[in-house]
């Protein structure tokens, strides 16, 4: 049994993350106006999932400012960080 990374976990959440949301994507078109009460509530999930994602932004570059990461490279073209 392997070592399972961080990183690792991150990555796989995040595909669930882009499989489910692609999913919205492609439904938001076909919401009817007489959904109001669920439109509403959607409208409070999405806030929910935009601070989410600004905190999760800002402690990533956070940690990729700090010190320690100063030799860190990040490519991102592949989304990866190399290390030197």
């Amino acid at each position: 049994m392997g070592v399972a990374f961080t990183s690792t976990k991150i990555s796989s959440s995040s595909k669930k993350v882009d499989k489910y949301l692609n999913e919205i994507y492609k439904l938001k078109d076909k919401i009817g106006e007489d959904e109001v009460e669920f439109i509403e509530e959607l409208v409070e999930d999405i806030e929910s999932w935009r601070t989410c994602i600004e905190e999760i932004e800002l402690s990533i570059k956070t940690y990729i400012n700090t010190e320690e990461q100063k030799n860190y490279k990040i490519d991102k073209e592949n989304k990866e960080i190399i290390i030197y």
